[in-house]
């Protein structure tokens, strides 16, 4: 297979196609709104000290220029400071965030009209200069604020408009002098204003990308979720597979050891077999035998109602039933009246010895018994079980706190 031939289902972004207007649906709009905030939003505490000092710069320049000039300056000056200091506030406070582009958006304007009104008002042969302000507001949103491009092209317009009005009625400066602002005004904002969109174009691509592969990861955890539940569940019974009781049993011990707060107050194991399960499967047959599993395994299923409790096959006819925060007592109930539903099913078994229907022996052990782990707690649980067997089966048996095997039927 060659490099060509290689199959890449994962975007990178140059797969992605965009319309020139920029716009998604509605409801991706919204999100890449939320996705370009925050991007900018970290910037924008850089981009606004920078505005402040070079407005304090451009008031130390003004005063050397003249008094008279910082006199007409200094009220616009310490306004745009103002709002500066405003949106600084905005971008420390998350919560606040939303309001963060339509404050520059007003900076901006600040910055624009407060040099429009000052070529207008001020006598002076380099009044002129002030007019710069506008294509210097659009070069900051469109650069240093990174505002949405449909916003910043608005505003430049507006903006531009404002600047044409005032040196049309702006008589200190000459018709030359007007032209040479003008372009080079319309230069600086044409070049700002491509470089928003195609820098826009590619921000937006990646949130595109982005948004789709974090679709795969969700599809991909899905399925990793089903491949999970399908190595941990017994298909016939439904119960969790031993693999999946051993991992469940071992986060218990593991929770309960560490004093996690999510950790039960004790855990209580119940492990039960039917009663001559050979004989049944020679007697009535395997696919009988496995009608019979599931008959059996559905009464402890429907028994369980904890969130951390479960059923699980162990292997073959054995079970085992893991309660949490159950009392020693309220589990050896548990086991008595699951004993005695699964008699009453009232399956035939005719090569039983004990009874002629299906009938169960359980062991039961519990946490506080001193049990280390849970092999271990499944250990005494396979004693106390064994002990049942011996006694005649059809019974439960557990395992008391002393090491003790005790029959309760």
């Amino acid at each position: 297979m060659t490099a060509n031939q290689i199959h890449n289902p994962l975007p990178s972004g140059n797969d992605i196609r965009l319309p020139w207007h920029l716009r998604l649906p509605v409801s991706l709009e919204q999100d890449f709104r939320f996705y370009s905030r925050n991007s900018a939003a970290g910037a924008a505490s850089s981009a606004l000290l920078l505005i402040a000092l070079l407005l304090v710069c451009a008031m130390l320049v003004e005063s050397l220029v003249g008094s008279d000039v910082l006199l007409q300056t200094w009220r616009p000056r310490l306004f745009t400071l103002m709002v500066t200091g405003g949106c600084l506030m905005l971008c420390q406070q998350p919560r606040w965030r939303e309001w963060l582009q339509p404050a520059l958006l007003v900076l901006s304007f600040t910055l624009s009209l407060s040099g429009v009104y000052l070529g207008m008002a001020i006598d002076h042969p380099l009044s002129y200069v002030f007019f710069l302000q506008t294509p210097l507001a659009v070069v900051m949103l469109s650069t240093l604020f990174r505002l949405p491009f449909h916003s910043t092209v608005v505003s430049a317009l507006l903006m531009t408009g404002a600047m044409l009005a005032g040196l049309y009625f702006s008589k200190e400066s000459t018709p030359f002098e007007h032209a040479t602002l003008i372009m080079l005004s319309m230069a600086f904002i044409s070049m700002s204003l491509f470089g928003q969109y195609v820098y826009e174009r590619l921000l937006r691509k990646h949130f595109l990308s982005e948004h789709v592969l974090y679709q795969h990861r969700d599809e991909l955890h899905s399925a990793n979720q089903v491949l999970e539940s399908q190595a941990t569940v017994d298909g016939m019974t439904g119960c969790i597979n031993r693999r999946g009781m051993e991992a469940r049993l071992n986060h218990l011990y593991h929770l309960l050891k560490q004093q996690n707060p999510d950790a039960p107050e004790r855990v209580c194991l119940l492990l039960f077999d039917i009663d001559f399960f050979k004989q049944y499967n020679d007697t009535y047959g395997h696919p009988a035998g496995d009608e019979c599993l599931k008959k059996v395994s559905a009464v402890p299923l429907a028994m369980v109602q904890a969130e951390k409790d479960f059923v699980a096959r162990y292997g073959g006819e054995e079970f085992v039933i893991v309660l949490t925060d159950s009392s020693f007592n309220d589990a050896l109930v548990f086991a008595e009246r699951m004993r005695n539903r699964v008699e009453q099913l009232g399956l035939p078994h005719s090569g039983s010895r004990v009874n002629q229907v299906v009938t169960i022996s359980i062991g039961v052990s519990s946490s506080d018994g001193g049990a280390e782990n849970g092999g271990a707690l499944l250990k005494q649980a396979d004693e106390a079980l064994y002990q049942a067997k011996g006694a005649g089966r059809n019974r439960v048996a557990m395992m008391n706190h002393q090491g003790a095997v005790e029959m309760l039927t």
